[in-house]
């Protein structure tokens, strides 16, 4: 080919690839969204709500419990949609059902590398940010080094996360990782030595009442602040939880889902924006635990 095809093939090539890019970009706006959800958990059915509202989903699939198959069928005719799976549960049987593009929302860690093969899924994490976290609690309390208590199995990666995160907002920040409930009693009371504020992840450890109980105690004897990131985790005794609302999920999965339409992503995980706090009031009142009152929802 002589230098004048050339010349003349360049700009075409040029043209018909951004064409291209165009038409694919345009195919994507243009795709479906398809909801589907964990039902039985009011925080996930009302985001799904929501989402299918704003969105104008084409199709709002609940997941019950020993009906998996039932939403995997559904699935199968959702091929050509953008599928939004809300709650473990959800994201799970989507998986399972080959959907192949989409947003995971309300996973407790997104950042987990059995996720990293799903390339073409963004993910919405159920904790907010975590530096508007930090800010809030130091700017109320303080503290200036946080704790942070998890399983090694389950949350390594979000705990690294938070860390980076508190470190590159300026604080300091300590990792208190263990392979069992168990695993607390000894490393427990020295760690909260070094912390002005702990906080428990969305975690096995949140979820046993027994380790509650320890850290709560231990906690107040050594009258270090306590936080957990579940609404619940307030009525086991934890002073102030920190959590979202169905709102603050649902903005985080609009702009999750939008982005993935116009291919503007810079991330593949996301985060809400605000928080709410759910309180305990005898543990908050033992502990001295100052909080945000414009920002509490819930007392237990």
């Amino acid at each position: 080919m002589n230098k004048f095809r050339i010349s003349k093939f360049l700009p075409c090539a040029a043209f018909f690839g951004c064409l291209f890019i165009m038409i694919s970009h345009a195919d994507t706006a243009a795709q479906e969204v398809a909801v589907v959800y964990q039902k039985g958990t009011p925080l996930f059915e009302e985001t799904a709500n929501a989402l299918k509202a704003s969105l104008s989903a084409g199709s709002l699939i609940a997941v019950e419990k020993d009906k998996e198959d039932e939403a995997k069928s559904a699935l199968s005719l959702e091929k050509e949609s953008i599928v939004c799976a809300i709650g473990p549960a959800a994201v799970t049987t989507a998986f399972q059902a080959g959907s192949a593009k989409g947003v995971a929302v309300g996973l407790p860690n997104p950042l987990s590398r059995s996720y990293a093969a799903k390339k073409d899924f963004l993910f919405v994490s159920i904790y907010p940010e975590p530096r508007v976290v930090f800010d809030n609690l130091s700017k109320n309390t303080g503290a200036k080094t946080f704790g942070i208590i998890f399983t090694k199995s389950v949350n390594q990666e979000m705990a690294d996360y938070f860390k980076a995160q508190a470190e590159a907002a300026g604080y300091k920040s300590k990792q208190l990782g263990v392979d069992s409930a168990q695993d607390l009693t000894a490393p427990f009371p020295y760690f909260l030595g070094q912390v002005d504020a702990a906080l428990i992840l969305i975690d096995p450890l949140a979820y046993s009442k027994d380790a509650v109980k320890f850290m709560v105690t231990k906690a107040l004897e050594k009258k270090v602040a306590l936080y957990g990131f579940n609404e619940q985790i307030a009525s086991s005794g934890v002073p102030v939880a920190i959590f979202v609302q169905s709102r603050e999920l649902t903005q985080a999965a609009a702009k999750a889902i939008g982005e993935m339409k116009s291919g503007t992503s810079k991330s593949p995980v996301y985060f809400c924006g605000d928080f709410k706090l759910s309180i305990n009031q005898e543990s908050a009142k033992a502990f001295g635990s100052k909080y945000d009152e414009a920002r509490v929802a819930k007392r237990y």
